[in-house]
């Protein structure tokens, strides 16, 4: 006999549980840079590598991030490997920044959303996982590495590198 923990309701899983290969989450940082450093830094060519670890971008266009603009990418989560497009759904500089991936197996979201609060500024980034068949969710699974500790790895190293560049632009005197 199972027995549930948790407020979940009958049938769903216990709160503060998230599954691997789907659902929705949210984090939350505060960064010791200014939102246009912030910005910046999540849109540095040179950072994509790091900033996002299960895609491999190709090239941007030059209107890239600019809402309704795309570019190709390799995604690679678990054990899943596939050709995703990346478009991005909505650039407010130094404001909110959205986007979509697709891929032939899973639909996902990504939203930050920057906020200037005492000083430096309050990131927030959701993001959405729908894995389009069984399989899917499985080699996503087999990576053990979730939704939220994705977003999470997002947000440190986010976080990092824009403490990093305000550092640099405003150097002790």
């Amino acid at each position: 006999m199972a027995v549930g923990t948790g407020g979940g309701a009958a049938g769903t899983r216990p709160d503060g549980v998230e599954p691997a290969d789907g659902g929705a989450v949210e984090r939350r940082v505060f960064v010791h840079a200014s939102p246009r450093v912030v910005w910046a830094t999540l849109h540095d060519p040179a950072a994509t590598g790091v900033l996002f670890p299960e895609l491999k971008l190709g090239p941007a266009a030059p209107a890239w991030p600019a809402a309704a603009t795309t570019r190709s990418a390799r995604a690679r989560m678990g054990l899943l490997r596939d050709e995703a497009r990346v478009e991005s759904l909505e650039a407010r500089p130094e404001a909110r920044f959205r986007v979509r991936v697709t891929a032939s197996s899973f639909d996902s979201e990504w939203a930050w959303r920057l906020e200037p609060i005492a000083g430096g500024t309050r990131v927030i980034h959701s993001a959405t996982f729908e894995p389009f068949d069984r399989w899917t969710g499985i080699l996503v699974r087999l990576g053990r590495a979730s939704l939220g500790s994705r977003v999470e790895a997002h947000l440190r190293v986010l976080k990092e590198r824009a403490e990093a560049a305000q550092r640099a632009s405003n150097p002790a005197t």
